[in-house]
């Protein structure tokens, strides 16, 4: 609970220091990778929910879709490149071998 108080206040700080024009968010070009296209962020979305759901992480149950609607939220609202696309994937990979290792 108070990990999630902190979060909260931390957001809350962080957008309202942003709204006073302190914070400059810069667009970026996406170097030597191209933009994402919608059909990649989906595949990523299906990796993290299908990963995220073996792993129980969709709890409590009434609340699984409404949870799932906001990870697809999340991913479709950032600019990715297709190297920011593979990295998500690799680090998603990553996390599971080392579970499975125990």
């Amino acid at each position: 609970a108070s990990l999630n108080l902190a979060q909260c206040v931390l957001l809350v700080a962080y957008e309202w220091r942003r709204q006073t024009g302190e914070v400059i968010h810069e667009a970026r070009e996406p170097g030597n990778s191209d933009w994402a296209n919608a059909e990649e962020i989906a595949k990523l979305g299906d990796h993290y929910e299908e990963r995220m759901e073996q792993a129980g992480f969709f709890f409590p149950e009434h609340k699984a879709d409404s949870m799932k609607l906001h990870l697809r939220n999340l991913w479709s609202r950032m600019p990715l490149t297709q190297a920011d696309v593979r990295i998500l994937h690799g680090v998603l990979r990553q996390m599971v071998r080392w579970k499975e290792r125990g």
